[in-house]
């Protein structure tokens, strides 16, 4: 039934032009016309009346549209090899699950301590940006206080950047979607850099990737 309404909802668009025809020519052919006129013209006369007082509430409903448009709520997606990380921009909260290795497929979430420390163990031997990213997680989760007791030290090259960003990947870590113009970019940039900046509790590594991703949809937008 779910599967029919994205259907359904696409023919009622296509065919409700012709069912307001069909209104129209049968008001007129009954007689019934005379009242639509004048009620379309009071209708006029009211938002011509209401229009000046709309004009300056413009810009805050184009910028409204543009953050339901491309997804100012949401959330912003970092991969790497091993990893991938969500944030969800509203609440701060962050997710991960495993991409490759002996814990592919299990969530982040699921594992115990014991085995996140032994995951990045493994990750700093076969992936260092995998490792960094799962020190943001371990961060965020259980505090910076495992760095020490598990000897870890990534945050040194956490803001280096590993290699060219694709647009997709940009646009994932910022939360857009393909078409958003610079102000969405900047909007999302700002957003996020809020949350994750060093200065506020956050991480080196996902700030130079959130600058990163800014730099290629602004180049690219040029």
């Amino acid at each position: 039934m779910r599967a029919l309404r994205p259907r359904l909802a696409k023919e009622m668009r296509r065919i409700a032009p012709w069912l307001v025809l069909l209104l129209f020519a049968g008001l007129a052919a009954t007689g019934r016309l005379g009242w639509v006129v004048p009620l379309a013209g009071a209708l006029l006369a009211a938002l011509l009346r209401l229009l000046p007082g709309l004009i300056p509430l413009l810009p805050v409903l184009q910028r409204l549209w543009r953050r339901k448009t491309f997804g100012a709520a949401g959330e912003s997606v970092v991969e790497t090899r091993f990893l991938r990380l969500r944030l969800d921009r509203s609440s701060g909260e962050i997710r991960g699950e495993v991409l490759a290795g002996r814990q592919a497929g299990r969530r982040l979430c699921e594992l115990s301590l014991a085995d996140l420390r032994e995951l990045h163990a493994e990750l700093l031997q076969a992936d260092g940006e995998s490792a960094r990213l799962l020190g943001v997680y371990l961060d965020r989760v259980i505090g910076t206080g495992w760095r020490a007791r598990a000897g870890a030290d990534d945050t040194a090259t956490g803001s280096s950047q590993s290699g060219r960003m694709s647009r997709a990947e940009a646009l994932a870590i910022l939360g857009l979607k393909e078409g958003a113009p610079r102000e969405a970019v900047v909007e999302a940039h700002r957003r996020l850099m809020q949350k994750l900046h060093p200065d506020r509790g956050g991480s080196d590594y996902l700030a130079a990737k959130i600058n990163q991703a800014k730099d290629v949809l602004l180049r690219e937008s040029r």
